[in-house]
């Protein structure tokens, strides 16, 4: 049987990174097996769940370069489960349960102040038809809880963590459908998961503990369930969970950042050993070699400066078509950049590098620098530039740095302000390759504006 697979986030914020990973690696599962990817709202909050935050994730996981053959959204799906609520019900493996939010809360603080672990004490398990009625009369809306057998354990086996049992006793009877008629996560997702056949949920470690609920509402409902996979939490380097204070928490700050797709992928993939081997890998690549059974239990660090160094790396071998399609998200760019940005790639670490490198380019005479004036200002350096303009007006641009060496000008000695002239910088792409990009005319007008700014300086 072919894999199905699904991401089913709430939509309660941003796309958050560890997500991201979590919908990744669906992905990958289902194009490395040839099965199917399915995309689920849970929006089942409605005090929570904001449609602008569906949008942006759908919206981010398409920048991110995934696809889906359907979605669904379980706040379109109420009558499905309020009817296999009421079949639990009918069968006994449910109850109404009239306790009001005040009385569960006092529940928890008794419990906790015992040292005991706050679960539901099942008190409305045992009403008799007159107390429901009595209650209801009051105005007391109930919510329907499963029974949770109190003997034995629920075990299954994690593809990531391995075996692990849970004591059915320690549980606590669960609500499956709140007193509003809106259904609970644990109770909407194995729903859901059953109907549309997935075969593997694959999602993050702070699920395991919803894993047994699940289980045993499978098997209440005469159900299959499906294999299981949780995996570990991203961690800062401060081996703190991922949030906004180490740099980054959600895709959307990395969009903004200038992080290219192929190279977030990448990096989510690598955490945790899900793929091995060479670390700057393409789509093609990162499917191929995507693997379950390589996922380590251990959680793994997001480390900002690895994915810059992976986002360098996919930089370098993006075609300038390729670049300008993913800056175009960012920036308005002007027609026929494209070798321009080929030009600059080496020189960023991201796609907002390549806005302050243009000028390079684009401008008749870039701004200068102050490292790139202060160079100008050094012995020797008008020299240089007034030969190179001589030179490059009497021979033209065909071998000019060949004319310019024969005249004992070379090396350090001459491409430091030369590049300083033509740039307005000290540091950039290879100058050759600048040289080879701007018109002759743009290159006088460069070493003119130069010579007068060092003229300037002398007056």
């Amino acid at each position: 049987m072919k894999p199905r697979v699904r991401f089913a986030p709430s939509p309660t914020g941003p796309l958050h990174v560890g997500n991201a990973r979590t919908a990744l690696y669906n992905w990958l599962f289902a194009q490395r097996e040839g099965g199917t990817f399915l995309l689920r709202i849970e929006d089942t909050d409605p005090e929570r769940s904001l449609e602008g935050y569906a949008e942006g994730i759908l919206e981010d996981l398409r920048w991110l370069g995934l696809s889906w053959s359907e979605v669904s959204r379980q706040s379109e799906r109420l009558q499905i489960y309020r009817r296999y609520a009421e079949r639990l019900l009918d069968e006994g493996r449910a109850y109404r349960c009239y306790c009001t939010p005040e009385e569960l809360a006092e529940m928890k603080r008794l419990q906790l102040a015992e040292g005991r672990p706050p679960r539901y004490d099942g008190r409305c398990r045992r009403l008799g038809e007159a107390e429901r009625r009595r209650l209801e009369a009051s105005g007391r809306s109930p919510s329907l809880r499963f029974s949770v057998p109190q003997e034995g354990e629920t075990a299954f086996k994690d593809l990531v963590f391995g075996r692990k049992a849970f004591r059915n006793a320690e549980i606590g009877d669960f609500i499956i459908l709140r007193s509003d008629g809106w259904p609970t996560y644990n109770f909407a997702c194995v729903v859901d998961d059953h109907l549309m056949g997935i075969t593997h949920v694959i999602r993050g470690e702070d699920h395991l503990s919803n894993t047994p609920r699940q289980i045993l509402l499978y098997r209440a409902l005469g159900w299959d369930p499906p294999q299981f996979g949780h995996l570990p939490l991203l961690l800062g380097p401060d081996g703190k969970i991922l949030s906004k204070r180490h740099g980054a928490e959600s895709v959307g700050d990395l969009r903004q950042m200038g992080i290219l797709p192929v190279a977030l992928a990448n990096y989510l993939a690598l955490l945790g050993g899900a793929v091995k081997g060479d670390e700057v890998l393409g789509w093609p690549e990162l499917i191929g070699r995507f693997s379950l059974e390589g996922i380590s239990s251990k959680q793994s660090i997001f480390d900002l400066k690895k994915l810059l160094w992976l986002n360098r790396a996919h930089l370098r071998r993006a075609s300038g078509e390729e670049l300008k399609g993913a800056l175009q998200a960012l920036v308005t760019l002007p027609p026929g950049v494209e070798a321009y940005l080929e030009a600059l790639k080496d020189n960023a670490s991201t796609l907002l590098d390549f806005p302050k490198l243009l000028p390079i380019f684009l401008e008749e005479v870039p701004p200068m620098g102050e490292d790139a004036l202060s160079v100008l200002k050094e012995e020797g350096a008008q020299g240089v530039i007034e030969a190179a303009l001589e030179e490059l007006t009497g021979g033209g641009k065909e071998g000019w740095i060949e004319r310019l060496s024969e005249r004992g000008l070379k090396g350090r000695q001459l491409f430091r302000p030369l590049r300083a002239a033509l740039t307005g910088r000290t540091e950039g792409p290879e100058l050759r390759r600048v040289i080879e990009l701007l018109g002759e005319e743009r290159l006088k007008a460069r070493l003119d504006a130069a010579l007068k700014l060092i003229r300037g300086g002398q007056g």
